[in-house]
């Protein structure tokens, strides 16, 4: 439980963060009077530079071990450093009101919390997964279940904020970034992890294990180098069509979805997040197929590409034929896709330090964890 608790926390405050970001920060700080301005135009794709690129890099620099200490010290330090970056924002958006003279600092500011909350995330994932890695493989399964859970709650809240406050963004930005802070304090359960990272270290010692030298780097991808590929395609299939493909898919050729509002944040981000949370969750009672042949389904997700794409996506300005007009077409899809995502990359997780030898299933939990942040970076570089 507190390892799916903390699956939960490694992205619940940068998920409420992007969640809101098109509203809080974009309409209601950098729109003005239905105007925007260059800071809205440019917000959203400053911040998935600033998001990806020190997530990414501190995942390589954490499990090249450049970065010292003790694993608990890699996991207590991030979590609280974005307890910080969360109490700031609060700070912001209790006591600051938007206005122009303050756009360019606010920006700014934004986006460097944003730079912070990803490295800090990428150390505490690839910590955190290197840590679950020295136990049985539920213990890595929960952290991947803990992580779409995370997703389904804030598809949730989001739907539900939409009907409650669907113009008051800064009472739904206090209540998201309080529910980060909340949680993330949770997570902060030290005698947990010292108990673990103990049991971990011994378990190491008695295994010879030390500092992975580079020949203990390439036993480790030699030995589970299928299943980090798979935890790589899993995810940049997953993540180049989610959000932006299907998000900007309408339930009719004519663009005029069900409910403008509400539509997507239904039949996209929950129908997503609640589908990858269950399959995720199955691959904690069924592991097929085995490690050798995980790669054969994962393959088969790249037809989801085209798929989504022939299905009713940008219908405004599109010059390819719609072959899949029907809006089921679209929802089902997006519910077999997320099963699979959560499933295959539950047992991907699991796999990868299984198949090494104990003395390198730290490593080969940390490689799984770069291969998932990977996989979202070369998505990002592509789209």
């Amino acid at each position: 439980m507190i390892v799916l608790l903390n699956g939960i926390g490694v992205l619940l405050p940068w998920n409420m963060f992007i969640t809101i970001a098109p509203n809080y920060y974009v309409e209601y700080w950098f729109t003005v009077d239905g105007n925007k301005t260059s800071y809205a135009k440019s917000f959203m794709s400053a911040l998935g530079i600033t998001a990806q690129i020190p997530n990414c890099l501190m995942s390589i620099i954490n499990m090249s071990q450049i970065i010292g200490g003790s694993l608990m010290i890699r996991i207590a330090g991030p979590l609280t450093a974005n307890c910080v970056n969360v109490a700031i924002i609060l700070s912001l958006v209790i006591f600051q009101d938007p206005s122009q003279n303050a756009m360019n600092w606010f920006y700014i500011v934004s986006l460097t919390i944003v730079m912070v909350m990803n490295a800090c995330n990428g150390l505490y994932q690839n910590s955190v997964f290197g840590l679950a890695a020295d136990f049985p493989a539920t213990y890595t399964n929960a952290l991947v279940v803990g992580t779409n859970i995370c997703g389904t709650f804030t598809s949730l809240l989001s739907v539900v904020t939409t009907v409650a406050f669907p113009t008051n963004y800064k009472a739904v930005a206090l209540i998201y970034f309080s529910i980060s802070l909340g949680t993330l304090l949770l997570s902060f359960l030290k005698k947990f992890y010292k108990f673990y990272v103990k049991k971990g270290e011994l378990t190491r010692i008695a295994e010879h294990s030390t500092r992975p030298s580079l020949r203990q780097f390439y036993e480790t991808f030699k030995s589970c180098w299928m299943q980090l590929l798979s935890i790589f395609l899993v995810f940049f299939v997953t993540l180049s069509v989610f959000p932006t493909v299907l998000a900007g898919t309408t339930p009719n050729k004519k663009g005029e979805p069900w409910n403008k509002e509400l539509y997507p944040g239904i039949t996209t981000f929950l129908n997503f997040n609640l589908f990858a949370a269950i399959g995720s969750s199955t691959a904690h009672f069924i592991q097929f197929p085995g490690p050798k042949l995980l790669m054969v389904p994962v393959v088969a997700r790249l037809l989801f590409i085209p798929f989504f794409m022939l299905c009713n996506y940008n219908v405004d300005d599109r010059v390819m034929p719609v072959l899949f007009e029907n809006e089921w077409f679209f929802i089902i899809g997006n519910t077999l896709m997320a099963f699979t995502s959560g499933y295959f990359s539950s047992l991907g997780m699991m796999y990868a330090p299984r198949v090494v030898p104990s003395s390198l299933s730290k490593t080969a939990g940390m490689a799984a964890a770069l291969c998932l942040v990977t996989g979202e970076f070369s998505r990002f570089v592509i789209t």
